[in-house]
């Protein structure tokens, strides 16, 4: 799997390629918390305003990349605070295939995370405090 990333303002875009299973999962977490945090422990305010997960270009969602996703949604939904103190991080998907869509709906996700059918709206969203 690969994950390109981009940035929109104050938003954070990443584009995951390929399926997010159990050999990809570890990957993929990493880099959703890392995206999530900020810069350097000194400058919480460099924390990204928004994450986009466009997930245009996954083929597959195994139970390992639910699990990497609602560990990065808990701390990141809004109000909430990660163990560093910080305000959460909003979570917005993006162009979400019918069989992802159908794991995240069957795992409870899709009502967890706001997602909009492209990448812009999503972003809008996201930039959205």
């Amino acid at each position: 799997m690969q994950i390109a990333e981009e940035a929109r303002g104050d938003v954070m875009i990443l584009r995951p390629v390929g399926p997010i299973d159990s050999a990809a999962a570890p990957r993929f977490e990493a880099r959703l918390f890392a995206a999530l945090a900020p810069a350097t422990p000194d400058e919480p305010e460099k924390v990204p305003g928004g994450l986009v997960l466009d997930l245009s270009a996954v083929t597959q969602l195994t139970p390992a990349g639910l699990r990497s996703l609602l560990l990065a949604v808990r701390p990141a939904r809004p109000g909430t605070a990660s163990a560093g103190g910080r305000k959460g991080v909003r979570i917005v998907l993006a162009a979400v295939p019918g069989p992802v869509r159908a794991v995240l709906e069957e795992a409870g996700l899709a009502a967890l995370l706001e997602s909009h059918g492209d990448l812009d709206a999503a972003v809008r969203a996201a930039s959205q405090h």
